[in-house]
């Protein structure tokens, strides 16, 4: 009876955030790699083949082309994100498109002298 009701000091209580499963990069952000290679490698991979007259290899080397994608992907992330805090590189991603006006400004930024479209009196 004493061995059931033992606690499993192992298990953490609580996750702040999502664990790393390859090279640093949570699901979430091998989930992205996988989704953006398949969506664009494998495709282009079968029409260049295809052309070539080559159709079901430009699947295989689409699909070989996605696991370096994958590979050289988690690696460029895990240098961005070393030393830093967490979400920094989404951050900087969403404030880079921000100055390509690709999203709309969500961000208050330092400007001149006053940050809220205030004025200075003199």
């Amino acid at each position: 009876m004493s061995a059931h009701n033992e606690v499993n000091e192992l298990l953490p209580l609580r996750l702040n955030a999502e664990p790393s499963i390859f090279r640093g990069c949570s699901i979430s952000e091998l989930m992205l790699l996988v989704t953006v290679g398949g969506i664009t490698l494998i495709p282009l991979s079968v029409i260049v083949c295809g052309l070539l007259g080559y159709l079901m290899m430009g699947v295989g080397i689409g699909l070989l082309l996605v696991i370096a994608w994958v590979v050289m992907g988690a690696m460029i992330l895990q240098k961005l994100k070393r030393g830093r805090p967490l979400g920094y590189y989404q951050l900087r991603l969403r404030l880079w498109l921000e100055d390509l006006h690709l999203l709309r400004r969500s961000f208050i930024r330092q400007g001149q002298v006053w940050d809220i479209g205030r004025r200075l009196k003199r």
